[in-house]
């Protein structure tokens, strides 16, 4: 099996991780809070809670990974089991049995709980096969390039596909679809996956030894940092922007542009889809600096790279200022999408060396769980925000301070974390030999 062919059928994990991820992150708290009406204050607790989870449950998914024996090795029966059942539990998110607030608080508070455990112990198997995948730093990057192309058309479809399905068939059908692509997504991706079983060795050190080792590294909590910071601008991008468009920007209903009508759905997808789209080539463009530089400092780079844009969101008034912003943002969303695995994998190997055991599975949850408090952060920010801007969940009309905290969270924020990732990524200490781990990589069958 070639190379190519067996990087793309493994970022098909990507592809499905991107539809469940973004399209999650893009419609559920809009669903929940504008369309159903679910309190913003609630809201917010309901992402606190949720963030608490996930700090607990992807080290412990990671630790199980980590610890567990088959024929199939350790990550592969994880995600061709969990595929189809995570497909299900992200089709659940979408049928509420009532819009009685409290049951509608405690319904999504269940299903989040469900799903993200589904996710989480999917998503923590199928990452940590990345290193095993791709052993060298340039096949790390080609790889990590390969899973962000594929991830960037998961981006059009979740940002695209989603909001049309949303508007034109509802949010139950659309569920669905997007369920049916994530389970056949990750079970793709386990095509021509083979772990090395003899280089699997027992371990019998317990979760908190292993979280105490992992975390006592400090190439590792750097990169959480950064990774964290890149997590919120996503978040808060996907999160913000039906808000954005709705209230800062005036779309609400059919517009006009250049001769075309566009409904308020078909808006937000140009507005988002378009720069998107746009990251496939800048993709492209980052991947031989990268090689050149190394990640790190690439990564420092493309974080400065996000100020142009958010500064143009804060500042739009319309469709056509609003697009500008959102394509300004481009550079930096293409930039942030390449880096974090080749510095995660170079983390791993470097507490290999230390120790003599590979421990993907747990470094991979504690930076899934991590990471994920940027869920929490983006929520609490949101519901207080909004709260004290004078937000009315489930109204038409919003005043004019509530459109100005709109633009404080879809620009500020992200400004601040992008200028995060660039101290955190100063600080980062390993800065791997790139020419010595290219003439590795020539040298391996």
């Amino acid at each position: 099996m070639g190379r190519l062919f067996r990087y793309i059928t493994y970022s098909m994990g990507n592809f499905a991780n991107t539809i469940a991820y973004q399209v999650f992150g893009n419609r559920i708290q809009f669903y929940y809070v504008d369309v159903l009406g679910l309190n913003a204050a609630a809201a917010g607790v309901i992402w606190t809670i949720y963030g608490l989870w996930n700090a607990i449950n992807d080290p412990l998914m990671g630790q199980l990974s980590d610890r567990t024996r088959t024929s199939m090795g350790r990550r592969v029966p994880y995600v061709l089991f969990g595929a189809v059942p995570l497909g299900l539990s992200f089709f659940f998110l979408w049928t509420p049995p009532g819009q009685s607030p409290w049951m509608l608080a405690a319904y999504f508070l269940v299903i989040l709980f469900i799903f993200d455990t589904l996710y989480s112990l999917t998503i923590i198997a199928y990452n940590a096969l990345f290193p095993e995948v791709a052993p060298h730093l340039r096949a790390r990057i080609d790889l990590s390039a390969v899973r962000e192309v594929l991830a960037t058309i998961a981006l059009l479809l979740a940002f695209i596909l989603a909001p049309i399905l949303a508007d034109g068939v509802g949010y139950i059908w659309m569920g669905a679809i997007m369920g049916i692509l994530v389970a056949a997504g990750y079970l793709i991706s386990m095509i021509g996956v083979r772990e090395d079983l003899s280089k699997i060795k027992d371990d019998h050190v317990g979760l908190i030894a292993s979280l105490r080792i992992a975390l006592s590294s400090i190439p590792f909590r750097w990169f959480i940092g950064a990774n964290i910071a890149k997590e919120y601008i996503w978040l808060v991008l996907a999160a913000m922007l039906p808000f954005w468009r709705k209230y800062a920007l005036g779309i609400q209903g059919q517009i006009e542009v250049f001769g075309i009508n566009l409904s308020g759905g078909d808006a937000e997808a140009i507005l988002l889809g378009v720069p998107i789209l746009l990251t496939i080539p800048a993709l492209l463009a980052w991947r031989p600096l990268v090689a050149r530089i190394g990640p790190r400092r690439s990564w420092i780079i493309t974080s400065f790279c996000f100020i142009p844009g958010f500064l143009a969101m804060i500042l739009a008034t319309d469709f056509t200022t609003g697009l500008i912003g959102t394509l300004l943002v481009v550079p930096g969303l293409a930039g942030s999408m390449i880096m974090p695995f080749p510095l995660i994998s170079e983390v791993i190997d470097d507490d290999a060396a230390r120790h003599g055991y590979r421990r993907e599975g747990i470094f991979f949850g504690i930076n899934g769980g991590i990471t994920k408090l940027a869920f929490s952060a983006q929520g609490v920010l949101f519901a207080t925000v909004l709260s004290l801007s004078g937000y009315v969940a489930g109204s038409e009309v919003q005043p004019e301070s509530a459109a100005w905290g709109v633009r404080f969270l879809i620009g500020v924020t992200p400004i601040i974390a992008a200028l995060l990732i660039a101290f955190f990524m100063w600080k980062y200490p390993l800065e791997r030999a790139v020419g010595r781990d290219l003439a590795l990589e020539r040298t391996s069958p």
